[in-house]
């Protein structure tokens, strides 16, 4: 499970790497967002791109949109 806390230290690290850094490029996946939360378990990847994007959560409170299944970019 993953804790809130986790969320959004794994969501500015997801932010800073493709708006900051450019090393993590729009729209990513499950797997490329591996290396921002080590130790999850691989379902964990997708559920939180799932959980956290707009078409689970309104648009103030999303993270993400989903561009095409299994395929994201911030919001």
């Amino acid at each position: 499970m993953i804790r809130s806390d986790d969320k959004f230290t794994v969501f500015q690290r997801i932010r800073y790497a493709v708006l900051i850094e450019k090393t993590l490029s729009e729209p990513f996946s499950a797997k490329d967002i591996r290396r921002f939360a080590r130790g999850w378990t691989y379902t964990c990847y997708h559920s939180f791109l799932a959980y956290n994007c707009s078409d689970k959560l309104p648009e103030e409170e999303a993270l993400f949109v989903r561009v095409e299944r299994g395929r994201y970019r911030l919001l």
